[in-house]
Formats: structure tokens, C-alpha cells, sequence
């Protein structure tokens, strides 16, 4: 792993999250690889939250990512993860796909998890 992203990791666990106002928190956990966001689904769409998230922890640019539309279709996905600012509900959308060799899980409770790639993992 090269020294910059083991560097972000230790400032995402030490919760130092510098000018990105889409993303309210954003934390590491080492057990499970998992980094999670929360986000402002009143503010930005989950569609620029992604790409927020994505940008932060890889350390790319938006212009070095491939596109999200090759992906998922971002209009749609902004649709079905409508962020409900009224609490937990039975009725929270979840949606999960792959994105620059990552595992996105979007929540309609204005959640971003992102799980990096685990070694032996083919998929």
C-alpha cells in the first residue's frame, strides 16, 4: 500500500476531514476495511456523495475517476436513495455495486460505506 493512502487512512481514523462540505464524518474501521461516510441528503445528492467519498479516500481527482454513468446511472440511484431526514424507517433504501474496485453501500439514511478490496478477492 503506498505511504499517502496509509497516511489519509490514519487521518480518517483520527477524524480529520478537511473541506469537503458533502461529507459530514468520514471513519476507517481497520477490522473490516470499511471506511463510512455521512452525508447531508438534503444538501448533495448520494450521486455526488459517492464521488466525494471516492475522491477521499483514494486520493484521486473527480477527472481521474471513471465515470459513475458507466457504472449506475446516477440520476436513478439519486432517486432510489432519497435521503428521508425523518429517522430510521422500515422503509430505508440500500444500494450496493462496484465502483474503481471498490464496494459502494448507499443508504437512504445518508450513509456512504465503502469497503476496499480484500487480498485473494477475485471478484
Amino acid at each position: 500500500m503506498p505511504d499517502s493512502t496509509q497516511r489519509d487512512r490514519n487521518r480518517f481514523q483520527q477524524g480529520e476531514i478537511d473541506g469537503d462540505p458533502p461529507i459530514r464524518s468520514l471513519t476507517f474501521d481497520a477490522d473490516e476495511e470499511t471506511y463510512a461516510a455521512e452525508f447531508d441528503g438534503g444538501d448533495v445528492s448520494p450521486s455526488v456523495a459517492v464521488i466525494s467519498v471516492v475522491t477521499k479516500i483514494t486520493g484521486q481527482s473527480v477527472a481521474d475517476l471513471q465515470p459513475l454513468h458507466h457504472v449506475v446511472d446516477p440520476d436513478a440511484l439519486d432517486r432510489i436513495v432519497r435521503h428521508r431526514p425523518s429517522g430510521p424507517s422500515r422503509n430505508d433504501r440500500l444500494v450496493e455495486f462496484t465502483y474503481e474496485g471498490l464496494t459502494i453501500q448507499l443508504s437512504s439514511s445518508g450513509v456512504v460505506e465503502v469497503g476496499l478490496p480484500r487480498a485473494g478477492n477475485t471478484e
